[in-house]
């Protein structure tokens, strides 16, 4: 485990990196749009948050996975062999690997700024002081033994945090989200378009609410009861298919995947009680 710690730190640093980030392009593109007589209102100003936070976040992970990666790999190696203490040396690659990305960033897309808030300096500023909290939160991490616990505490948020788009969808955009499932909302019924987003609606934040409850109290009946919702949805989705002969999909694969994750994490800790 004390060698697992490292890369489940990076995957956690990063993530706890995007989530300052992201509000810092958010806000000054909503500043900007003011500034040019925008309408900007408080329910598309939470839209915008949020999008950027789940959509803009995601990409933005994987990059800021891989600058740490290299960043604290090469930190780790400095200390190992010099004088110089790792508490010092993770925030300032931290803050070296968020500044070389947007940069790189910007050369290698065509001089264009793909973040907002790196636009002015107090927007870089805060992009490299986000690094820097990054870094310093890796060596949080590293820097004490971790248990399976913190491997399950990662893996559940991270699993909140793909199925938070899903939820976002259907509350701000459902025209978009029912399209992903074959739907024209336009074209149902009032009652069938209310029916339809409500209940899908109702069923994305459930499970996003469990397993983020699930992270948070390390209770395996959380993990459990988002896999039971999602087992559920591909035993019925195939049930669909070959009883009532509707159209074949796929989406059953992405169920059961989504299924498998939580029951492995609540298997984990049911049989892992003693190890906390």
């Amino acid at each position: 485990m004390n060698i697992v710690k490292y890369p489940f730190a990076v995957f956690s640093a990063a993530l706890f990196t995007v989530m300052l980030i992201t509000p810092i392009s958010s806000i000054s593109n909503l500043l900007w749009l003011s500034s040019v007589d925008m309408p900007v209102g408080l329910g598309s100003s939470l839209e915008v948050l949020l999008f950027d936070f789940q959509r803009l976040g995601i990409a933005l992970y994987g990059v800021i996975i891989l600058g740490f990666t290299i960043a604290f790999t090469v930190s780790g190696l400095i200390a190992k062999y010099t004088r110089l203490g790792s508490k010092y040396l993770y925030p300032l690659a931290g803050a070296f690997a968020i500044g070389l990305t947007m940069f790189l960033m910007v050369e290698l897309m065509f001089q264009s700024e793909l973040l907002g808030g790196n636009r002015t300096l107090i927007g870089k500023i805060l992009h490299w002081l986000a690094g820097f909290v990054g870094g310093y939160f890796y060596y949080l991490l590293v820097s004490v033994e971790r248990n399976l616990t913190f491997i399950i505490r990662f893996l559940g948020i991270l699993y909140s945090y793909f199925i938070l788009g899903s939820v976002l969808d259907w509350i701000f955009n459902p025209s978009n989200a029912a399209t992903g499932f074959g739907f024209v909302l336009s074209e149902l019924s009032n009652d069938g378009q209310n029916a339809l987003i409500r209940d899908f609606t109702s069923f994305f934040l459930a499970t996003f609410l469990f397993s983020l409850l699930g992270a948070i109290t390390l209770n395996p009946t959380w993990f459990f009861s988002v896999a039971i919702i999602f087992f559920g949805a591909a035993i019925f989705n195939l049930s669909a298919i070959y009883i009532h002969g509707t159209g074949y999909n796929t989406i059953y694969i992405v169920e059961l995947l989504l299924g498998i994750w939580p029951l492995i994490l609540g298997l984990s800790i049911y049989y892992n009680k003693g190890k906390r």
